[in-house]
């Protein structure tokens, strides 16, 4: 997918090598430009697919979110990047010591976290969300490509986004707009959808390669209302 280029306000950014479960992990945590005075900020934490992507295949998203001020977690999920590669253990329990190791850098405001799954990460964090919350109950969860449909999108306990491809192969009117509207029905934190028109399962504008530019105004958007 190409990437339209963004001039991204990074502060400095810090690699992590961190324990998973029975494997070695490693990402990295990006800090915005601070403004004077400034010592925390909000945190966007990355839960990705299921895919063989390593962190920079999230470049994109952590560019949104670093110039709406956030400091950004995103790693190599087992088996990619410069992760280690093993058998034997949970992914799952890799991604929630991964949110842990996250939330206890310096600088991060634990109170303003966000957490950013993509298309199986909805999955992974919809049965897990206790787990996630046990840690750090996030602000918010933003979802793109969600496959939490209406009963199973009451487990995010948490102000909500949803992002869908017009052109996603699961139906964005169930996994959208249904899912949005339950979550508002079952739950006081509020919860918002966003169909991108001509958008694939990635949110990839399919007419000219790039990442959707109304999916990253309405990113955008929400992002700062939480801070």
């Amino acid at each position: 997918m190409t990437q339209v280029a963004v001039k991204t306000l990074v502060g400095y950014s810090e690699e992590v090598v961190f324990a998973g479960d029975q494997v070695r992990l490693a990402g990295q945590i990006d800090y915005p430009l601070p403004s004077p005075y400034q010592s925390t900020f909000p945190l966007l934490f990355m839960l990705h697919h299921a895919g063989c992507d390593d962190r920079e295949a999230y470049t994109h998203l952590a560019e949104i979110a670093l110039n709406c001020g956030y400091a950004v977690f995103r790693w190599d999920k087992r088996g990619t990047g410069r992760s280690g590669c093993s058998g034997a253990g949970s992914t799952t329990q890799d991604a929630v010591n991964a949110y842990e190791v996250a939330l206890d850098r310096e600088h991060i405001d634990r109170r303003h976290t966000v957490i950013l799954a993509q298309d199986a990460g909805t999955g992974l964090l919809g049965d897990s969300f206790g787990l996630f919350a046990r840690a750090q109950h996030p602000a918010g969860v933003a979802l793109i490509s969600n496959l939490l449909d209406q009963n199973a999108i009451s487990a995010i306990d948490s102000r909500l986004l949803i992002l869908m491809g017009q052109q996603d192969w699961n139906p964005w009117q169930e996994y959208g707009r249904d899912a949005a509207e339950a979550h508002n029905r079952e739950n006081r934190h509020g919860a918002e959808y966003f169909v991108a028109p001509y958008a694939d399962r990635s949110l990839t504008d399919i007419r000219y390669g790039v990442f959707h530019g109304g999916a990253r105004a309405v990113l955008d958007e929400w992002l700062r209302s939480i801070i």
